[in-house]
């Protein structure tokens, strides 16, 4: 808890009552160093969790919000931005914290995300494609007009 405290939570920031960031948020500052350093920092509570005996698919679930974090940390001014936001950390000692107190509800909890997520994922890989595919006939169509 006091480690994700200080990714997550460490520091006020001025002129924003009640807003606070972490170390993880101000090393994702720096372009794609920061945030390896964040995706390491974010594991150790990961690790913590495996180490805790939590269940498979909240450690899938934890390893999601890391990702996610990490993944959206890339875009820049985006990134770093939803990066202090999000506070990966905190929810995943939360993750902890319930599938240790409630085994059950929590798997449950967890396994609907990771189906969701999947679908996500499904749904974004059907629409990339689809968009490839008109782009590839609107390409084709616009060559035949030329010639």
């Amino acid at each position: 808890r006091r480690f994700s405290w200080v990714l997550d939570d460490a520091f006020a920031v001025p002129g924003l009552p009640g807003r606070r960031v972490g170390l993880d948020g101000v090393v994702s500052i720096v372009p794609v160093a920061g945030d390896a350093v964040g995706l390491v920092l974010s594991m150790v509570i990961v690790v913590a969790g495996v180490a805790a005996g939590v269940s498979i698919p909240t450690i899938v679930r934890m390893l999601l919000h890391v990702g996610l974090e990490a993944l959206v940390g890339l875009v820049p001014f985006v990134g770093p931005v939803f990066n202090m936001a999000y506070k990966s950390n905190n929810r995943n000692v939360r993750l902890i914290e319930r599938d240790l107190t409630d085994r059950r509800a929590t798997r449950r909890s967890s396994l609907a995300v990771i189906v969701l997520s999947l679908a996500v994922l499904a749904v974004g890989a059907l629409m990339l494609l689809m968009l490839t595919v008109a782009g590839l006939l609107i390409l084709v169509w616009m060559v035949s007009r030329l010639f």
